[in-house]
């Protein structure tokens, strides 16, 4: 008998022939698939002790946000557009005003949102901005993972340095500011990874940030390599992934020529300008790329994301969410991808449907070394599955499913999720968590950090109006 069957539904398989069955059903036991097929035949073979009746839904595999950032979540909306007030935001925040706390708060409710959202699996960055991690102690990163444990959904917690120059200061536990070297960056780094890479849905990889210098300073370019090897080396002791965030214009080049830090288990975001160079080199290493269409780098120069996948690189969609202005709206970054490719190329045939589909499902979990797991409906991955609705207004007619669920559906078509068959949400119920509490923990943390970081200014509101520019 089967723990769970999904059915009534068109199955949007995402397996290596891309079937699409008007009147599917998914059974799973033990956490996983065990059919995919007609709904007469699934049914026919297997009972099961609790059914999703999926009628007028779409059913897919959980999607899959292969970039954003822990601690956006909470900083979401500051500084009304000025990118450097933001960035600058990020680094006093995440060194000085955010204790433990804020990041159990935050993790649990940008995990809760990508739940609605359909995500089962999603690439976090423990801090943001200009590579500003919170990894001056293992504490705050624990309660990352505390807080994703609530909502239950998959996460890579993604572990790096600051950027040189060393130490950096930080507001310890104590309420102290101390100076924190890169050692002991790198001890907290190598403690988070032991603690829970592997541990049930959380899994680790490890981050440098970006070199991209025009000039290159020798000591410099020394002391980032010995750093480099030292991360690069928790990581494949580990068996972790490698990700960096902001390549741009010659950078992927210099991290494999000047670093050594690339190769089929890194993935590297925005990528953009990139040069004839940098991608031969992502073809050569088997290096992956996130694109993110809908964040600030992808306004600033252009991801060439057609070119490297005509060259065979794998390439998935990130949402860089959630601040300061997008969500972790799967749905979105995918119409936003493709418009964005079309509109640059003069070019409506470019990134059809079922490739922008194939970003946040299957070629996500290509690129994040997980297709043997996750990223498609078939027998023996797990059980990530998601349902949304084709019934909306906004939805109808019932016809071409797939071109419907990529240009129409937002987040909030998403009925039902389950993730390694366990039902975490139902017609839109996440029935495992407390909503309010949760909610109001981010509402508090948000407000003590405003006021620990004297930046409660850069919330007044100006939307800018009668103006054309801000």
């Amino acid at each position: 008998m089967a723990e769970l069957i999904v059915s009534g539904g068109v199955v949007i398989t995402m397996d290596p022939g891309r079937r699409v069955i008007a009147d599917g059903a998914v059974a799973v036991t033990g956490g996983k698939i065990v059919a995919v097929g007609p709904r007469a035949e699934v049914e026919a073979a297997h009972d099961a002790k609790q059914r999703i009746d999926a009628r007028g839904r779409a059913i897919l595999p959980g999607l899959i946000d292969g970039h954003a950032h822990a601690g956006h979540g909470l900083v979401k909306t500051m500084g009304s557009g000025d990118s450097a007030a933001w960035s600058e935001a990020c680094r006093v925040i995440y060194t000085l005003a955010s204790p433990p706390s804020f990041w159990r708060a935050e993790a649990a409710l940008s995990a809760l949102e990508q739940l609605r959202f359909g995500i089962t699996t999603s690439v976090m960055l423990l801090g943001g901005g200009d590579s500003i991690g919170r990894v001056d102690d293992p504490a705050h990163g624990d309660a990352h993972v505390a807080g994703t444990n609530d909502v239950g959904i998959r996460r890579i917690m993604v572990l790096g340095p600051t950027r040189p120059p060393f130490p950096r200061p930080y507001r310890g536990l104590d309420g102290e500011v101390r100076d924190v070297p890169f050692a002991q960056q790198a001890e907290t780094i190598g403690t988070l990874i032991e603690r829970h890479h592997g541990q049930g849905r959380i899994a680790c990889a490890t981050l440098m940030p970006v070199y991209r210098e025009a000039t290159h300073d020798a000591a410099k370019v020394k002391e980032i390599e010995a750093q480099g090897r030292v991360i690069r080396d928790l990581g494949k002791k580990a068996g972790t992934l490698f990700h960096q965030d902001g390549h741009r214009n010659g950078s992927v080049g210099m991290a494999d020529r000047m670093f050594g830090l690339l190769g089929p288990d890194a993935w590297l975001s925005h990528c953009t300008d990139l040069t004839e160079d940098d991608i031969d080199t992502l073809v050569r290493t088997g290096t992956s790329v996130v694109h993110n269409p809908s964040a600030i780098a992808a306004v600033r120069g252009h991801c060439p994301a057609i070119a490297m996948m005509d060259r065979g690189v794998t390439v998935m969609l990130g949402s860089d969410g959630t601040a300061p202005d997008r969500s972790t709206d799967m749905f979105r970054h995918m119409f936003q991808a493709i418009r964005y490719h079309q509109r640059h190329a003069r070019d409506e045939a470019l990134m059809p449907p079922g490739k922008a589909l194939e970003m946040i499902t299957i070629d996500a979990a290509r690129g994040l070394g997980m297709a043997d797991r996750v990223g498609s409906l078939e027998v023996g991955k797990e059980a990530d599955i998601v349902t949304v609705d084709l019934t909306a207004p906004h939805m109808l007619p019932m016809n071409m499913p797939v071109h419907r669920v990529v240009f129409f559906a937002n987040g909030h078509d998403v009925r039902d999720v389950v993730v390694g068959g366990q039902v975490l949400m139902r017609e839109r119920v996440v029935a495992h968590v407390e909503e309010a509490p949760m909610r109001a923990a981010a509402e508090r943390e948000t407000a003590q950090m405003l006021a620990r970081a004297g930046l409660s200014a850069m919330v007044e509101e100006d939307p800018g109006w009668g103006r054309t520019r801000r």
